[in-house]
């Protein structure tokens, strides 16, 4: 969250794993360096997602979010889709509907969390990273609506034949349903 990248220390810790502000100005920025770094990973969901998921069915904020496909199809850059199995079953996380909106008025998570022997360290359960095709996104410099709508549907159609896919592959998630909201 970009509030993290103001709290004095946070924001020398976060810099040494790469991680940046997500903001367009931010972004445009980055993709103008060559070859991997200009790469980035963004975490689509964010703060929104984490109150959503639960250990019984995932579920991707996704349909409101898309403007980092806009934001793609303008600066000529890929998309590729990945999909992170057993980030959700890796904490348990107080999801009270006071910290959830407090958290989203201070861009920021503000919950309390926690996992092996109820201490904020990760469980045990096994994780597994996939990839997806990248997209093959055009660049339009002015993108319609249209534009953005179609390939945000190929994205969202590549994270679900993801899951599809590969969920049989980890445990927690055999039975797992994905709800895109």
């Amino acid at each position: 969250a970009s509030s993290l990248l103001m709290t004095p220390i946070l924001k020398h810790i976060m810099g040494i794993f790469g991680l940046m502000d997500a903001s367009g100005p931010s972004l445009t920025k980055h993709f103008q360096k060559k070859g991997l770094e200009g790469c980035v990973v963004i975490y689509i969901g964010g703060i929104a997602e984490l109150f959503l998921s639960s250990r019984k069915e995932e579920r991707l904020y996704l349909k409101k979010r898309k403007g980092f496909i806009k934001y793609a199809l303008r600066c000529g850059v890929d998309v590729l889709p990945v999909y992170l199995f057993g980030n959700t079953s890796a904490f348990t996380v107080v999801k009270n509907g006071f910290l959830a909106d407090l958290s989203r008025r201070m861009q920021t998570s503000l919950t309390y969390f926690w996992g092996k022997y109820y201490l904020p360290i990760p469980r045990d359960d096994k994780m597994l990273y996939v990839k997806g095709k990248p997209l093959g996104l055009p660049h339009i410099p002015e993108p319609s609506n249209d534009d953005v709508e179609k390939w945000h549907t190929k994205y969202c159609e590549e994270v679900t034949r993801l899951f599809e896919t590969y969920k049989e592959k980890v445990p927690l998630y055999k039975h797992k349903k994905l709800v895109i909201v």
